[in-house]
């Protein structure tokens, strides 16, 4: 266990110090800072309060996986929370905590928590990839969404087959090592097969494309209003993708450095200066980590939790998948 921890660190640290590296080459900190005091501070202040707006789209989705149970302001502050867990903690635990925060609030079980939050992050990926390909296309740009579509390719395959054969996926699920998996599988299971409605998926859908339009509006303001870059809305677009893939990297807590040279990189395809690209995505980042961490960690500090109890809780679940 301690063996792959530290491997993965190493592996995520030598990430983030490359990636700053590149985000920072051949900067000129005089002309980045001239470029940063001539934003507009009204046009970002509008912004960081809409991208509250899409945090509460957020919440509807979370409510309506809940059944309509757990209610949308809890599903908020939920929601608030886990992004303050992710961007101040590796290993993206916001989801675990979400997960706690829900079965706790709301009497739920553990799985059902976290099988809520796998269908937020299927969903989420699945918009991912779709925005991703269709940049590709039309920009005719080289980038890697072959990975990211055999993995949601697979777990599309997955669900079909315990669709298809849930008996032999039953059986597959009275052999899982870890009791906490097993029973995360067998909710999933009953979900596949009597929630999973052509309904659900379709309102899902739905609810995700709404998450996904205000996000990228965050990132279409950033761009256009507050830095005022001579871009066109599919520049935007493009440049919110590649950072939203970054984003979704496992790597530092927040994407530190590694959203930033995911700008700086999608800002130079269009011929973007690197101090105005940099410029651009760091504001851009602390739109979307510090007002939400703050408001995050507030909530956090309200509800009982604390890291170390999510991380001791991540740290039993993994020592007990070892053990078995």
């Amino acid at each position: 266990m301690l063996v792959k921890k530290a491997a993965s660190l190493a592996i995520r640290l030598i990430l983030v110090g490359g990636c700053l590296v590149y985000a920072f080459w051949g900067i000129d900190f005089a002309q980045l800072w001239a470029t940063l005091v001539q934003y507009d501070d009204m046009a970002l202040l509008w912004t960081t309060v809409f991208s509250f707006i899409g945090y509460g789209v957020m919440a509807l989705r979370l409510n309506f996986l809940s059944g309509f149970k757990a209610g949308n302001w809890l599903c908020f502050k939920a929601f608030l929370m886990s992004m303050a867990v992710n961007n101040i903690v590796p290993a993206k635990l916001g989801e675990l905590a979400k997960a706690f925060y829900l079965r706790r609030e709301c009497h739920f079980s553990l799985s059902r928590s976290i099988t809520m939050v796998f269908w937020e992050r299927f969903f989420d990926l699945n918009a991912i990839l779709a925005m991703g390909l269709v940049v590709a296309v039309h920009f005719k740009l080289k980038m890697a969404f072959v990975p990211l579509a055999v993995g949601v390719g697979g777990i599309w395959a997955a669900l079909w087959v315990v669709r298809t054969f849930p008996d032999f996926v039953g059986r597959l699920i009275d052999k899982m090592p870890s009791n906490r998996l097993a029973e995360f599988m067998a909710e999933l299971k009953l979900q596949v097969l009597h929630g999973v409605t052509p309904t659900f998926m379709l309102v899902l859908g739905l609810y995700t494309a709404v998450c996904w339009a205000f996000y990228a509006s965050t990132t279409f303001l950033v761009l256009l209003w507050v830095a005022g870059l001579p871009l066109s809305w599919g520049h935007a677009a493009a440049v919110f993708v590649i950072s939203s893939l970054g984003m979704a990297m496992p790597s530092s807590p927040g994407a530190i450095g590694v959203f930033e040279a995911a700008v700086v990189f999608s800002l130079g395809l269009f011929g973007m200066d690197r101090s105005q690209a940099l410029a651009a995505g760091l504001v851009l980042h602390m739109v979307q980590y510090i007002p939400i961490t703050v408001t995050g960690l507030m909530v956090l500090a309200k509800s009982g939790l604390s890291l170390r109890k999510i991380r001791e809780s991540e740290d039993s679940l993994g020592d007990a998948e070892e053990a078995a």
